[in-house]
């Protein structure tokens, strides 16, 4: 069983809604929600000359049923380029600087109490394959299946697996695809690694060696493991939405940056394929897709930490002094908040209360240069209500659920650092 600490900061609750008799069914329900993002930055003073670029979701598709469109609403000193779907701004040593772009985003996923019990019943039934399995398609395999790390393969496999036959009474070869990836997951999230928050992401042998890392650490882990058991899997990098009390505004600091971020975290999980369903969330941690909305920023595969690129970033961190917030807004809040048409004035009001009020609510931004692209349309945002339980085994019934808001918040406050600095590398250079 997890420790303590770990089912605190980790995860592994039960979600509110009771389990239905049924077994999810073969075909893949779709739901599509739309938010809105911004991405504001106030730079007070600089000392480089540069073009950076300020970051966005991106229009993104994996498979069949996970697509992403976004289109660009409203912005003010950053230059769209169509082409590469980036928004780019200039710093200029001894100066400041002022600009953020507003998004639409519609994301296209699973339908979360779907991908929610088709978990539910991997982890009770290992053996689950509702689909005959007979084998992955040979693109996927050969994108998707690499030959795994070494370390991975002489500790992480053996101590898997003889967790699994501990818990399960049986041994991984009688595992459906589906039960290897979710109990898989279970078992790096809750049982293998304990979580701790870095400053930088850590190299695999230094997690294995440790057993300590973040929900990036642990995604990598996790896609290696899967690597040996020839599952095809990749990282997805994003933003995951939590529309919940708490976390309205939540700051991290990156050396002399800080990041504020509204109803959303900066994140990472693990996609997994499965036949017949394709890709699935796997998120044992926050729960992406299948308990909360995420927005995507990219997959990767790449489980090696460019300790180039991290220097890279903590140094430009180094060298700008301003702040930047990062909002997502459901349809409905949106348009009560700014209006159907966007009220550019409202959107500059919120910013100024929002981040600039936190640096000097004296101080005037520089003269801006708005781009309107389009106007924002409206779409159905269901919203859903969730109650929680006490930690469960991985063989109940029960479905797994996620850390309280509360934990959350710490969880996601922790993890921001390392992957702001691994992956959403806001003023990453051009």
């Amino acid at each position: 069983m997890p420790r303590l600490l770990l089912l605190i900061l980790m995860l592994a609750m039960v979600l509110a809604s009771p389990l239905q008799a049924d077994a999810p069914s073969v075909s893949v329900p779709v739901e599509c929600r739309s938010f809105y993002f911004f991405n504001a930055i106030w730079i007070t003073y600089s000392n480089i000359t540069e073009t950076l670029l300020l970051e966005s979701p991106v229009n993104f598709t994996l498979g069949s049923f996970i697509n992403q469109t976004v289109v660009p609403v409203y912005s003010v000193n950053v230059d769209y380029n169509e082409t590469s779907g980036t928004y780019a701004f200039n710093v200029t040593v001894g100066e400041g600087f002022y600009g953020y772009l507003v998004n639409k985003v519609e994301v296209c996923t699973p339908k979360s109490a779907w991908n929610k019990q088709l978990i539910t019943m991997a982890l009770a039934n290992v053996s689950y394959a509702p689909y005959p399995e007979t084998g992955f398609p040979s693109d996927i395999v050969e994108k998707y299946v690499h030959r795994p790390h070494e370390l991975v393969v002489n500790v992480v496999v053996p101590a898997f697996e003889e967790w699994f036959n501990e818990t399960y009474g049986v041994g991984t070869a009688r595992a459906s695809y589906l039960g290897l990836a979710v109990s898989a997951a279970y078992f790096i999230y809750l049982e293998f690694i304990t979580y701790n928050a870095s400053a930088t992401p850590n190299s695999i042998e230094e997690v294995i060696q440790t057993r300590q890392g973040d929900c990036d650490d642990m995604s990598r882990i996790l896609i290696e493991l899967l690597n040996y058991y020839g599952i095809p899997s990749t990282i997805g990098y994003g933003y995951v939405y939590i529309p919940q009390a708490g976390f309205e505004r939540f700051v991290m600091p990156v050396e002399n940056v800080t990041y504020i971020f509204r109803y959303n975290g900066p994140h990472a999980f693990v996609l997994t394929y499965i036949p017949g369903y394709e890709w699935i969330s796997v998120d044992l941690l926050a729960g992406s897709i299948w308990y909360y909305p995420f927005l995507f920023e990219g997959e990767s595969v790449e489980t090696t930490v460019n300790e180039s690129d991290v220097e890279q970033t903590i140094d430009l961190h180094r060298s700008i002094n301003g702040s930047q917030l990062i909002a997502v807004f459901d349809r409905d809040e949106f348009t009560r908040m700014f209006g159907a048409e966007v009220n550019n004035s409202l959107v500059e009001a919120f910013i100024n209360e929002t981040i600039i009020g936190s640096i000097s609510t004296s101080t005037s931004h520089p003269t801006q240069s708005a781009t309107e692209t389009t106007q924002p349309t409206q779409s159905h945002s269901p919203t859903t209500t969730f109650e929680e339980h006490s930690p469960t085994p991985p063989v109940s019934t029960e479905p797994p659920r996620l850390l309280s808001a509360e934990a959350l918040t710490v969880m996601l406050a922790l993890v921001a650092l390392a992957l702001i600095v691994i992956f959403i590398i806001r003023l990453r250079k051009r």
